[in-house]
C-alpha cells in the first residue's frame, strides 16, 4: 500500500493559495484535485470519493463545516483536514466534533502544513492496511464458517483447496463435533459444481426403505401411500454435490446400491423400469475411520476403496488448542448479534474455565457453550458465574501443563506480529491496543 492509492482533494476559493498547495502535494507524489467551491467538490466527491480532503473554513455557498458533515455522511472514513485565516478556538472545536482530522491556520506553513498531510496519510494507510488483513484472514480462516490459524486447520485448509477443483469422491474423517460438514460445503464452494446444490442425508438411525426413497425418490402409485412422484436427493443434487454423513451407518444393502450408482452414474426411482442420468459428486463423512470399519466387516470395502480417493482427517479441539480463542471470539461477536447482547470478552476467571475444559464435543460443544452463556449473562464481561456448571473446576485431562494468561498473552502478541511483519502500528491495531501499550509489553516480554 503506498501514498498513489490516496486522493486528495483541496478547497479554498483563493486559487493561489489552493494551487500551492495542490503543487507542493503533487510534488510530494499524492493525486491531487483543487476546486474553488463546496458545490462543485460535492457533486465530484459523490461520484468518485476522496481519502482525504483539505478544506478551508470560509467559503462562497457551502462553507467547511457544512463540507465535513457531507462527507462524513456519505463517506465516514474519509479524513478532513480544515484550514481558515479565521482562527477562533470555537470554530476549532465546532470542526473536530463535526469529524475534522485537525486545524490549521493561514498563512499556511508548508514544512506543517507538510507533516500534517503525512500524520493523516499514515493514519489512512494503516486503516487500509487493516482491512486488507482482516478480509485475507477472514478469506484463510472463515471458509463458509471455519476459523482458525493453527498449523492443523492451515494443512486442512490447503487440503481443501487442492482436492474441491478434482470432482472425484472424498470422504471426511472425524470426532463429532469437528466441521466435517462445514468441510464438505467448503469443498462445493471452491468446485466447479458451485452453482449448482449441495445436499446432504444422515445415513444414521434410518431403515434401508427410508433411505432408499430419501436418495432415489418414487414413482406415484410406487407403493401404498405414493400419491405423487417424489425427486430424491442424489436427483435433486445432480450436477451438484450430495453430502453422505455418517456413511457407517448406512445399511449393506444400501451400501451395494450406492456403489452400482458411482459405478454406473445412473439411478432409478423406486417403481421406475427406466434410468435416470446421474452427474453428482459424492462427499461422505464419518465419526469413524472407514478402513478399520472394513476389517471389521461392517463397511464394503469395494465402496471404500471408491469412496476413498482421497480423505481428509479433521483434528480434535484439544490438537489445535491455539485456535481456542479465535473460535470463542467468533462464536461470541455470532450470538451477542443474534442475542442482541453487548458483551465485550471475558473475565480472567471465565478465561481460566474455557482453557482448562477437555471440549469432548470438539468445536459444536464449544460454540453451544458460548451460545448458552451468551443468553444467560449479564453484563459486559462473561463471568466464570456465567458459564454451564460443568466448566466450574475442571482440569485438563491432557494437552500438556496449564498455561498462564500471560504465556497465551505472549504468544498471541508474537503471532500478529509474526503476521503483519512487525509492523507495529498494524499490531496494535488489530490487537485493540495503543502503540505505546504494545511497546511496554513487547519490552515485558523481551520480543
Amino acid at each position: 500500500m503506498n501514498k498513489q492509492f490516496i486522493r486528495i482533494a483541496i478547497i479554498d476559493d483563493e486559487k493561489i493559495s489552493a494551487l500551492r498547495l495542490q503543487d507542493h502535494l503533487v510534488e510530494s507524489g499524492y493525486p491531487v484535485d483543487a476546486f474553488f467551491n463546496g458545490e462543485t467538490f460535492l457533486q465530484s466527491f459523490t461520484c468518485s470519493p476522496y481519502e482525504l480532503v483539505v478544506t478551508d473554513m470560509k467559503l462562497p455557498g457551502i462553507d467547511g463545516l457544512e463540507i465535513i458533515r457531507q462527507v462524513k455522511a456519505l463517506r465516514q472514513e474519509t479524513e478532513v483536514v480544515v484550514i481558515t485565516g479565521y482562527a477562533t478556538v470555537d470554530s476549532a472545536i465546532e470542526a473536530i466534533q463535526a469529524g475534522a482530522f485537525h486545524y490549521l491556520t493561514k498563512p499556511i506553513r508548508l514544512d506543517e502544513f507538510h507533516n500534517l498531510i503525512n500524520q493523516v496519510v499514515e493514519k489512512i494507510l494503516l486503516r487500509m492496511e487493516t482491512c486488507d488483513l482482516r478480509a485475507m484472514m477472514s478469506r484463510k480462516a472463515g471458509r463458509d464458517g471455519m476459523v482458525g490459524t493453527s498449523k492443523e486447520i492451515a494443512q486442512i485448509y490447503e487440503m481443501i483447496e487442492k482436492v474441491a477443483p478434482l470432482d472425484c469422491p472424498v470422504i471426511i474423517q472425524g470426532a463429532s463435533g469437528t466441521g466435517k460438514e462445514l468441510v464438505a460445503r467448503a469443498i462445493h464452494r471452491l468446485s466447479k459444481r458451485h452453482d449448482a446444490a449441495i445436499v446432504s442425508l444422515n445415513c444414521g438411525g434410518f431403515s434401508p426403505e427410508l433411505i432408499a426413497n430419501e436418495l432415489f425418490g418414487h414413482e406415484k402409485a410406487a407403493f401404498t401411500g405414493a400419491y405423487c412422484a417424489k425427486i430424491g436427493l442424489l436427483e435433486s443434487a445432480n450436477h451438484g454435490t450430495i453430502l453422505l454423513d455418517e456413511i457407517a451407518e448406512m445399511p449393506m444393502d444400501m451400501q451395494v446400491k450406492l456403489l452400482r450408482v458411482l459405478q454406473e452414474g445412473q439411478i432409478y426411482r423406486l417403481g421406475a423400469n427406466r434410468p435416470i442420468d446421474l452427474d453428482v459428486r459424492i462427499l461422505a463423512a464419518s465419526n469413524r475411520n472407514l478402513e478399520e470399519e472394513v476389517k471389521k466387516g461392517n463397511f464394503r470395502e469395494d465402496l471404500y476403496f471408491r469412496l476413498n480417493v482421497m480423505t481428509l482427517a479433521l483434528p480434535r479441539l484439544k490438537d489445535r488448542e491455539e485456535d481456542l480463542w479465535l473460535l470463542a471470539e467468533h462464536f461470541l461477536r455470532k450470538y451477542c448479534k443474534a442475542y442482541g447482547k453487548d458483551i465485550k470478552g471475558f473475565t480472567s476467571g471465565a478465561s481460566e474455565a474455557l482453557n482448562q475444559y477437555d471440549y469432548p464435543g470438539n468445536v459444536r460443544e464449544l460454540e453451544n457453550i458460548i451460545a448458552r452463556t451468551v443468553a444467560l449473562a449479564e453484563g459486559n464481561q462473561i463471568k466464570a458465574a456465567d458459564l454451564p456448571p460443568h466448566l466450574s473446576g475442571v482440569k485438563r485431562g491432557s494437552g500438556g501443563p496449564l498455561r498462564s494468561l500471560e504465556e497465551l498473552e505472549r504468544d498471541h502478541i508474537t503471532k500478529v506480529l509474526e503476521a503483519v511483519s512487525g509492523q507495529r502500528e498494524l499490531a496494535a491495531a488489530i490487537l485493540g491496543i495503543t502503540r505505546s501499550t504494545l511497546w511496554r509489553k513487547m519490552k515485558k516480554f523481551g520480543l
